[in-house]
């Protein structure tokens, strides 16, 4: 895991990196799919400013807080960014654990309305596609680009695809299973 700790409007004190460094060790026992952190701490008149990305295999996760005090400021930005982490791993470990198990093997799916998604996708083993809710698997999408990205859509139960437009917009699109 890559830790980059960057200040703005201040210099860096051993004391601070060293306090920021400690904690940040500490978030891959959550999930080791972690590749890059990145922290911006910075210091204006008054307010303290603290912005915390996590970059990774399939996850993407920012976290910001603001107080008078620096280390205040990375401490509420590292609790939230913590939280965050733990749901991650827990919906990720929900879905493996949780599901569906009828013995569904390779099906062929159809976008549910008009697209440009004029190819039908082929699923052969539902049980991988993650669950995530539409704004998570467009930020999935846009850090590992395919010519599509499939997930189970946690609002409508159902699954979804995001691909891009010819004209380089990101779409979502409900699928259905091809009646033979």
């Amino acid at each position: 895991m890559n830790i980059e700790i960057s200040g703005r409007h201040f210099d860096l004190t051993d004391a601070l990196k060293q306090h920021v460094e400690r904690k940040l060790d500490t978030i891959d026992r959550f999930y080791d799919g972690i590749l890059n952190i990145h922290v911006i701490l910075e210091v204006t008149s008054g307010t303290n400013h603290v912005h915390i990305q996590v970059r990774g295999n399939h996850i993407k996760l920012d976290s910001k807080a603001k107080s008078h005090d620096i280390y205040s400021a990375f401490d509420e930005a590292f609790d939230t960014l913590e939280h965050r982490v733990r749901k991650f791993k827990d919906k990720m470990h929900n879905h493996r654990k949780n599901h569906d198990s009828n013995g569904d093997s390779l099906s062929f799916y159809v976008a549910a309305e008009e697209s440009e998604l004029d190819d039908g996708i082929l699923i052969d083993d539902s049980s991988v596609i993650p669950r995530l809710d539409t704004e998570e698997a467009i930020v999935n999408f846009e850090i590992e680009p395919e010519k599509q990205f499939v997930f189970q859509n946690n609002e409508t139960g159902k699954l979804s695809v995001v691909y891009s437009t010819s004209k380089g917009k990101t779409q979502v699109v409900e699928l259905v299973r091809e009646q033979k």
